[in-house]
């Protein structure tokens, strides 16, 4: 299969700039290919990695979008000079000095790209947050929509409005994105899935929306209950129903909690029932009847940016020794080899390989050179992992390996191997701790929490 074009592959153009709408030249500006209009820009059908947008609001984000929707230019860093609605969801921030600093960063993520995506949106997804630091997918509430908010970049890529939230809860399943903060919770109907919903009270007695608030007073003398306004008497309150009169609240009356007055029925209570009813196909529903949908914004996972890195396609099973399963495929295997131990009195055991200094490797290094280094690390610990063995990365700096059917006594040799490893690698400036966790054991119905659990507990290994 051929690698979809990153923008810039064609080292013809790898250095343009491109400039679309009207300019006025800063000292610090680099040069610009400029064109007046989006028009003008892809009838060059130039690749550049970084545009500046400088167009009216009104026609700045149908540009933002077209330049999104192009395979080759979907992944640019794109700048606009001015905010409009769609700019925070489809450029990558203002056209200022610092964009220096970004085209660098961006260079250097995307030499390290290994993941194909062409005709698959889902690993697009992963190298454009990857690509663009501190990038996230955010959803921008949409009135007009039936679902209420939208994923802009994601309608850029061809992905229905209706099918984002469903397509995005696929994506988290394995693990490559994960949600970053609640942005909103929303309620839509269960029939035709839409949020435009009218809220409706209504009588809990004949269900008639015909109710106003209304005072009452409650007459101690008689035990009679009415409007207040039946209460009174010129200047003093009197019982309408004993004509006592009624000096003192609290000793000659009250005032009942029932303050809702039914105008057909005349019945009071406190609380009216609520119906919603859907703007869109008419169906009535109660209120927890509803369907809640919390709506996020999302971030690379780790499981992610290893993908991203590594280009290779996760299955359920390695097929050849060291491929790496996602976390939550580790988890089940996990789970499943425990109760094997415990049935069959089998030993297995957990290692888990965490990189002390990593925030210090990766300041000292950079970003992008520290994750090639890393990455090389990895594939020299691939050769000396067995065939039974499964391993992950559980965090950005800590790898999980399942060894099967290897007792305690066993990994003093497999963990010298490792630290070996190390060694191979010339100006590697890492160190590493090794933790063992046994099988079985009795892990309960969240192995995630119980290994999280243990791993913190357990002591590294001396070698």
């Amino acid at each position: 299969m051929n690698k979809t074009p990153f923008p810039g592959d064609n080292k013809n153009v790898t250095k343009t700039f491109c400039w679309i709408g009207s300019l006025s030249i800063g000292d610090w500006f680099p040069e610009f290919t400029i064109f007046a209009s989006l028009a003008d820009f892809k009838a060059s059908d130039l690749q550049p990695r970084l545009i500046v947008v400088s167009l009216p609001e009104h026609i700045q984000d149908s540009a933002l979008n077209e330049i999104r929707q192009n395979p080759t230019l979907s992944h640019s860093i794109v700048f606009v000079c001015k905010k409009s609605p769609y700019s925070p969801y489809l450029a990558n921030g203002f056209w200022d000095e610092s964009y220096t600093t970004l085209l660098q960063k961006y260079e250097e993520k995307l030499a390290l790209v290994k993941l194909d995506f062409e005709d698959d949106i889902a690993s697009k997804l992963l190298c454009y947050l990857w690509l663009h630091s501190d990038s996230k997918l955010e959803p921008i509430p949409l009135a007009m929509n039936s679902r209420l908010y939208v994923y802009p970049l994601l309608l850029a890529w061809g992905i229905a409005s209706e099918d984002c939230f469903s397509w995005l809860n696929g994506i988290k399943r394995n693990n490559w994105i994960e949600t970053d903060k609640l942005v909103n919770r929303i309620r839509l109907c269960p029939d035709c899935h839409c949020g435009h919903l009218n809220y409706i009270d209504s009588c809990p007695s004949c269900q008639n929306i015909d109710i106003v608030s209304r005072s009452s007073l409650h007459c101690f003398n008689c035990g009679h209950v009415g409007a207040k306004d039946d209460f009174r008497k010129l200047t003093s309150l009197q019982c309408p129903n004993c004509l006592q009169n009624l000096r003192h609240i609290g000793v000659d009356y009250d005032r009942p909690i029932e303050n809702q007055h039914c105008q057909s029925c005349e019945h009071i209570f406190v609380e009216a029932s609520v119906e919603a009813e859907c703007l869109h196909c008419g169906k009535h529903h109660a209120v927890d009847e509803l369907h809640v949908r919390n709506v996020y914004t999302f971030k690379l996972s780790t499981q992610g940016r290893v993908l991203v890195r590594q280009g290779k396609r996760q299955t359920l099973f390695s097929l050849n020794a060291g491929e790496q399963m996602n976390a939550q495929q580790l988890m089940w295997l996990i789970d499943w080899q425990n109760k094997l131990a415990k049935r069959h009195k089998q030993t297995h055991s957990i290692l888990c390989l965490q990189l002390i200094n990593f925030e210090e490797f990766i300041l000292a290094e950079g970003e992008s050179k520290a994750l090639a280094q890393l990455d090389a690390f990895q594939d020299r610990l691939r050769s000396i992992v067995r065939v039974t063995d499964a391993c992950t990365n559980y965090t950005d700096n800590g790898l999980l390996m399942l060894l099967p059917m290897t007792a305690t006594t066993q990994l003093k040799a497999i963990c010298e191997k490792l630290f070996d490893v190390k060694g191979y690698q010339d100006n590697l400036k890492i160190d590493f701790s090794i933790k063992a966790i046994t099988l079985p054991a009795d892990i309960g119905e969240n192995v995630e929490n119980w290994l999280t659990d243990q791993i913190i507990q357990a002591k590294p290994l001396k070698i």
